[in-house]
């Protein structure tokens, strides 16, 4: 899941974000698609609480990136549901199905067989807030994920855990997300963030997001593959990125979104690699938007 389609969305979703992906999220990623467990959750009492709810999204997409690597840089489709549970001060737990598929070809035809790229992830989540201040609120999230990419002639699976923090409050909203991959390689990956949402008119929102990809060196090895002078890469930044994202409440239980933005390869090995690659997608910077539909219940 993209990282965007988690980070951008914590307020608004997505991201993705993880508004989520964020991608990646915000997720991610944040990820520039939302989840329902990384919203603003609206101020209820308890006779007033909404125990389960549901969330749905489809968007398309000009590029999929996530934990800072252009997977594919050709159109693709995305689809997601969530469903939680809010216990009221005992957090809420989510699960979510997200999959995405390249648009490039046509007809029956494999991912392997049209160099696309396809992914469909499943994810468990448990967030609580914190409450510090009047308008200030610290949301706390761990998150369990699988992600599995289907099309190819061997099966990939991969798993990880995360943990997500989110400072929201009436100015600028921080957040940051470690993520670590312990099958079947392990790395770590990590994005540090900040977004703003303004309100445009009653019912559209506009938001600003930036954030930093990052990783360890075994991170930077599982995408790119060995350095040529046989060293070690680099820990740290990878790639920053620009969101600006629109929100567009169409009625109480839709919404409509888009956004554009642009990502930049800013680690020099990394930067190395992809230019000495041949792969026919590889590629270092790129500007990219979408546009999607929610649906909550």
């Amino acid at each position: 899941m993209n990282i965007r389609n988690i980070a951008l969305v914590t307020s608004v979703a997505t991201p993705a974000l993880f508004l989520a992906p964020a991608p990646c999220l915000a997720e991610e990623n944040m990820e520039a698609t939302m989840t329902a467990t990384e919203r603003e959750p609206e101020p209820l009492t308890e006779e007033g609480r909404k125990w389960l709810s549901i969330h749905a999204m489809a968007d398309i997409e000009s590029a999929y990136i996530c934990r800072g690597y252009i997977w594919d840089s050709r159109p693709y489709s995305a689809q997601e549901i969530t469903g939680e549970a809010d216990f009221g001060d005992f957090g809420r737990f989510s699960a979510t199905t997200w999959t995405m598929s390249s648009l490039s070809g046509s007809g029956n035809s494999s991912s392997m067989s049209r160099y696309a790229y396809a992914e469909i992830d499943y994810v468990l989540r448990y967030s609580y807030d914190v409450h510090i201040a009047e308008g200030w609120r610290l949301q706390n999230t761990g998150i369990r994920q699988w992600v599995t990419n289907p099309g190819y002639r061997r099966s990939h699976t991969m798993c990880d855990w995360q943990v997500m923090q989110v400072l929201h409050n009436p100015y600028l909203t921080p957040y940051w997300r470690l993520r670590y991959i312990h099958h079947p390689r392990q790395s770590a990956y990590w994005c540090v963030g900040a977004r703003r949402t303004f309100e445009l008119l009653e019912g559209l929102d506009f938001t600003i997001d930036f954030f930093g990809d990052l990783g360890d060196h075994r991170h930077y090895r599982g995408l790119y593959g060995p350095k040529e002078d046989g060293g070690r890469y680099h820990a740290g930044l990878q790639a920053v990125n620009l969101i600006f994202r629109l929100d567009y409440k169409l009625m109480d239980h839709v919404s409509l979104f888009g956004f554009i933005g642009e990502f930049c390869l800013v680690n020099r090995g990394a930067r190395h690699a992809i230019k000495a690659s041949n792969a026919k997608e590889a590629k270092r910077d790129i500007t990219y938007a979408g546009l999607g539909i929610a649906i909550d219940f």
